[in-house]
């Protein structure tokens, strides 16, 4: 995975503080966690908080993913944290947009004991945490009457979307049904209406969090047109945005290509700026 390959090539710097397994929520018998990094350097002012949301395609994947990222941004300034979302075929959505809201929650209701600045939240995911991520920008809290934090928003200042799904109802052939039977718990056909909910391109308007997009031209999983929809979209919707589509790169990122690693370094400066406003 491109993610573990971006930490061993950090592995030799010094890394910034690290603060694992912090129990961010309780939803039944499960405690969901959160990774925290932050810089080395202590600082007085509150920083801007990076939340990081790992992929494999709502059904698999780790949070631990995201480190190599988290150390990053942690380089550059920010606080970032790398969390935890349940999982199908055992969850169905909208398990995974809730946890990942719940988590924007409590670090806004603890921003002061973390050093954050509230105000300045941003998101970034790979592949279905790109997915999450866009959402956190688009959207608020989706349950209306949420049972933790609920006097606090989910909505971030700034996405870093790395090749996410953006629309549901294009580009994803009779191939992906297994994905939608396992994640909404029914047929395509028969979830049309979360299907629609569930893809970002649906809530764009002028209000919307500034995105940053990095897609392959060669990705067999999630197509670059979903990166170029999206462009579109926000284009039409006066949404700051940049889109770097990497010729000939695949549902992956080789960060031991110059103009793939500069992008990465690119998409977290785009975080900074605009969470730093």
């Amino acid at each position: 995975m491109w993610l573990t390959a971006l930490a061993a090539t950090l592995a030799f710097q010094a890394g910034p503080k690290s603060e694992l397994d912090v129990t961010y929520a309780k939803v039944g018998e499960v405690e969901l966690k959160i990774d925290l990094f932050r810089p080395a350097e202590d600082f007085k002012a509150r920083r801007p908080f990076v939340l990081l949301v790992h992929g494999g395609a709502w059904m698999g994947g780790n949070r631990t993913e995201m480190h190599g990222l988290g150390r990053m941004i942690a380089q550059q300034g920010m606080v970032a944290g790398s969390v935890q979302y349940r999982l199908a075929p055992k969850n169905k959505w909208p398990s995974m947009i809730d946890d990942v809201q719940t988590a924007v929650r409590w670090v806004r209701a603890n921003s002061r004991k973390l050093g954050i600045d509230p105000k300045r939240i941003g998101a970034a995911g790979a592949s279905a945490g790109g997915h999450l991520a866009l959402l956190l920008g688009f959207t608020d809290t989706r349950d209306p009457k949420p049972s933790l934090f609920a006097q606090e928003s989910s909505r971030v200042g700034a996405v870093f979307n790395i090749f996410g799904p953006v629309d549901f109802n294009r580009d994803f052939g009779p191939i992906f049904e297994p994905v939608f039977q396992a994640v909404m718990g029914k047929p395509r056909k028969e979830a049309a209406e979360d299907v629609r909910n569930a893809s970002p391109v649906t809530h764009i308007d002028a209000k919307d969090a500034p995105v940053f997009t990095l897609h392959g031209d060669k990705d067999p999983l999630v197509s670059v047109n979903q990166a170029r929809w999206l462009d579109e979209n926000l284009a039409k919707a006066g949404v700051k945005r940049e889109t770097v589509i990497i010729p000939e790169m695949r549902h992956e990122i080789p960060m031991d290509r110059k103009e793939v690693a500069d992008a990465v370094r690119r998409g977290i400066q785009f975080l900074k700026e605009n969470l730093e406003k």
